[in-house]
């Protein structure tokens, strides 16, 4: 059988940010640790986990990402969907049901140069419309601006290749960022109910937030209420009313929400 390709297609789509006058480290997953067993007279080792040292540091290499070798303060550094192409290696009339093609991705930044790091966020796929069939190819990154795409040709007839950029290397590491830090995003309210002197009625409404992040709390300082819910066993905390005491929460409620992005940020979120 023969496989026809052509019509070759690029499609950039791009949502990107960057991280201005912010210094991000890169993540390390600390290594496992060892555990207490429960009768205490032993201890669990990463093996005993069912992870290997080698399988430890495999891990580690696939959740490693890329990141900026310079601090990032403009937009036009950032990767362009315009600017970035790709290629077909050795692009031929005809395949047979079943080869595969390599495909290159070169990322370039607004004023056309080229990256030097790698962590763009590529996706890319050989489609055919008429018969609704796609397959996807594994992106893999060369760390210095430079992608590569083994796609397999599994359907005889025609077919293009589509080649997006979901997010560029910037962008990333601003999700990264707020989704490894404790930055609260939605703020509850919660409501304090009791008695005051001469039995008149008190109420109080304060804000509350879930127990999380890397310091175990939403807030430092020592002002809070803390509840437990028995069904989930998540923590709650609010802000410690003025007049009443921290048993006489009744309820609570959503609030507000909160954006953590800049306004840079949000801009350069924006199609």
């Amino acid at each position: 059988m023969e496989f026809g390709l052509n019509d070759i297609l690029i499609l950039f789509q791009v949502l990107w940010a960057l991280n201005s006058g912010i210094h991000i480290k890169q993540f390390q997953p600390p290594r496992p640790v060892l555990v207490p067993r429960n009768n205490n007279s032993s201890i669990i080792s990463a093996v005993d986990m069912g992870i290997s040292n080698e399988e430890w540091e495999r891990l580690q290499k696939a959740l490693d990402w890329p990141i900026p070798d310079q601090e990032i303060t403009h937009l036009i550094q950032s990767t362009s969907p315009v600017h970035s192409t790709f290629s077909i290696v050795g692009l031929k009339e005809s395949y047979k049901v079943g080869e595969k093609i390599s495909v290159n991705i070169t990322a370039r930044d607004h004023n056309n140069n080229l990256k030097r790091y790698g962590g763009d966020f590529f996706k890319a796929k050989l489609f055919n419309t008429e018969l609704k069939a796609s397959v996807y190819g594994e992106v893999v990154d060369h760390r210095n601006g430079t992608y590569s795409v083994a796609l397999l040709l599994p359907w005889e007839g025609q077919a293009q290749v589509f080649v997006r950029l979901e997010h560029s290397s910037e962008v990333v590491q601003i999700l990264k960022k707020y989704t490894e830090s404790s930055f609260p995003r939605t703020h509850f309210n919660g409501y304090f109910e009791g008695s005051g002197p001469n039995k008149t009625r008190i109420r109080e409404v304060v804000e509350c937030n879930l127990k999380w992040g890397a310091d175990g709390s939403w807030r430092k300082g020592n002002f809070c209420c803390e509840y437990k819910d028995i069904k989930t066993g998540t923590v709650w905390q609010c802000e410690r009313p003025k007049k009443l005491s921290c048993d006489k929460l009744v309820r609570h409620s959503g609030g507000r929400l909160e954006n953590p992005l800049n306004l840079l940020e949000q801009q350069l979120f924006s199609k």
